[in-house]
């Protein structure tokens, strides 16, 4: 029985410039992305037929995370095809004729609703996955082309690493890649509608735009300070309107010695960049005591990882943690 195990790296958009709606709804972006360490484990298996998933509590701490605090993933995605690999398993199938029998696993580490692309990412892994499984040899640009139907973000959770993004997700390009620069992720447990969101941007009266050539120059120079300083989100501050607790927390995350601040996607996770491990160390201490300190409900989850950018939509290369 065939069996094979991909990892699905989260996310972050370390500028991000959303622009006009377009005709079909979408909004136009520029935004760099960037892959983590931090990942979801996909074990991808053959069947006698038909797709099962499954979606288990995975650990951070072998999953791609330095150091963890925190209550795990606050809850698991459907295990049926409202989840975004199973849709992916299911377009590969139409697109390719083949309909083997297919039982997904998956072992989250990335938190839900994050804006860590969580589900696509591990929509992507499926694709790869497949792709090598069933030996169908399909190109990175093929396998885009299926997963764009099914989230805007699965594009570059193939080629994952780091890239300049563009269209509504869809035009992907590889850019210098930064050191393994350290980094600190905050994820309150809020959920923050990814619609709902676009729609408030919609509504303020001058929305925020981004020079995301700014970052791309940063990125070239391998200028960590600069590129701390060019950290923008155009969805940012509509987020930081609704939950006034992530400013609170962005601040905290500042004082503690991050070197910028800044939410991905629309959100609610903060992230927070360190110049070394020791300097990211210190942060996460005092972060984690903080947050033990401040602690009302649901205690937030806190990760300490790197940047991780080795990513070109290798079919035939398995990933680590498997």
């Amino acid at each position: 029985m065939g069996r094979l195990t991909e990892i699905a790296h989260a996310k972050l958009n370390l500028a991000l410039d959303v622009g006009d709606v377009r005709p079909d709804g979408y909004h136009e972006i520029h935004s760099i992305m960037q892959s983590l360490e931090l990942g979801d484990i996909i074990v991808l298996e053959d069947r006698p037929a038909g797709i099962a998933l499954e979606c288990r509590t995975g650990d951070p701490m072998k999953q791609g995370a330095l150091h963890f605090v925190g209550s795990n993933v606050e809850s698991m995605p459907p295990s049926d095809g409202r989840n975004l690999a199973w849709q992916a398993a299911e377009r590969l199938m139409q697109a390719t004729g083949v309909h083997s029998g297919l039982q997904i696993t998956i072992r989250k580490a990335i938190p839900l609703s994050a804006g860590l692309a969580g589900g696509s990412a591990d929509a992507a892994a499926v694709l790869r996955g497949l792709n090598s499984l069933w030996n169908l040899g399909l190109t990175c640009e093929e396998l885009a082309a299926i997963g764009k139907e099914i989230g805007a973000d699965i594009p570059f959770c193939l080629l994952e690493g780091t890239a300049e993004v563009s269209g509504i997700g869809e035009i992907v390009k590889s850019v210098t890649p930064p050191p393994p620069w350290p980094i600190i992720l905050l994820k309150q447990p809020v959920t923050v509608s990814t619609a709902a969101c676009y729609a408030g941007y919609d509504r303020l009266s001058q929305p925020v735009r981004v020079d995301v050539n700014r970052m791309l120059k940063a990125l070239d120079d391998q200028d960590l300070g600069r590129v701390a300083k060019c950290l923008a989100n155009s969805l940012e501050a509509v987020t930081l309107s609704q939950f006034p607790e992530l400013l609170h927390w962005k601040t905290i995350m500042e004082e503690a010695g991050c070197l910028g601040v800044l939410m991905s996607g629309s959100g609610p996770t903060l992230f927070g960049l360190a110049r070394d491990l020791d300097h990211g160390q210190r942060i996460f201490t005092k972060l984690s005591n903080i947050l033990k300190q401040e602690r009302q409900g649901p205690l937030p989850n806190l990760y300490f990882t790197r940047l991780w950018s080795n990513g070109v939509c290798q079919t035939e290369k398995r990933r680590r943690y498997g």
